[in-house]
């Protein structure tokens, strides 16, 4: 099972960054590997969500739980990815954060055989998603993704 652990010092208030990354329905702006988030229900802070990332045409079945100010968690429930995310949130200081990324997923079908080249792909999209979060927190729009300027 593919684990995978990033994190992002950001230098911003911790109401600043929860308040863009609790924004879960602009997911797709900063986790370029999700597409579309399609809201199911929503009951306080927990959400049934469906997303479709950028490959496959199904949907993934989610169910997202919101920790105001110190994480998200996201269960992966149906579709070619299962298992769970997990963003913490911490406050090093009055304007200092450290956002962490867990993953604990697999892949299900034939993506199964693709689990590697998958995992690498994901932990890639982690780190860049981290620091499209840490620009936007810090004010400073990212110029492109790392993935362009490494081309």
């Amino acid at each position: 099972m593919p684990r995978i652990l990033e994190s992002a010092e950001i230098n911003a208030s911790q109401d600043h960054v929860w308040e863009i990354i609790s924004d879960i329905d602009h997911e797709p702006d900063y986790w370029w590997g999700t597409r579309s988030v399609k809201n199911i229900s929503r009951e306080g802070n927990v959400i049934d969500r469906e997303i479709y990332q950028r490959f496959g045409n199904r949907p993934i079945q989610q169910k997202v739980i919101l920790h105001p100010k110190t994480g998200i968690e996201v269960e992966f429930l149906k579709g070619i990815t299962q298992g769970t995310k997990h963003l913490r949130l911490t406050s090093e200081s009055e304007n200092s954060q450290k956002l962490l990324a867990k993953w604990n997923i697999h892949f299900t079908g034939l993506y199964r055989i693709a689990s590697p080249f998958i995992t690498r792909h994901v932990r890639k999209g982690t780190r860049e998603a981290l620091h499209r979060i840490k620009k936007a927190s810090e004010g400073k729009m990212p110029e492109k993704s790392l993935a362009e300027s490494s081309k």
